[in-house]
C-alpha cells in the first residue's frame, strides 16, 4: 500500500554522526518504508529518525538507508526501511485510514 501525496519530514540523525536536523518530503510511503527528497545527501546503510504528520497522527520512525541517489535535477533521494516494527504496524493503520478516507 502506497500514500499518493508529498508528506514533509523532519529528519533526525543519531548523536553520533553530529549532522544537524534537515527538511524534506516523503514521496511514497508505505508500511515498509519511504522514498525521501531532501537537501541533505543520506549515504546507503546511514540512519536517521523520520518525524512526520499523518492522518493526525505525528509518527516518529527509525529507518535506515537502503539506497541513495539523485532525481533528473540533482535533487538527493534516499530509499528508507523503517526500523522499529511497532511504528510500522502503527503506520500500517495510519495509512488504512488516510487511503480509506481519499
Amino acid at each position: 500500500m502506497r500514500a499518493p501525496f508529498l508528506v514533509p519530514a523532519l529528519l533526525r540523525f543519531p548523536g553520533s554522526s553530529a549532522r544537524q536536523d534537515s527538511w524534506g518530503r516523503l514521496l511514497k510511503i508505505t508500511a515498509g518504508g519511504a522514498q525521501l527528497s531532501t537537501a541533505a545527501p543520506l549515504a546507503k546503510g546511514e540512519t536517521v529518525q523520520v518525524l512526520f504528520e499523518l492522518g493526525g497522527e505525528k509518527l516518529r520512525i527509525p529507518a535506515r538507508v537502503t539506497h541513495a541517489s539523485r532525481d533528473d535535477d540533482g535533487q538527493p533521494l534516499a530509499d528508507l526501511a523503517w526500523s522499529d516494527m511497532v511504528e510500522r504496524r502503527r503506520l500500517a493503520r495510519v495509512l488504512l485510514e488516510v487511503l480509506a478516507k481519499s
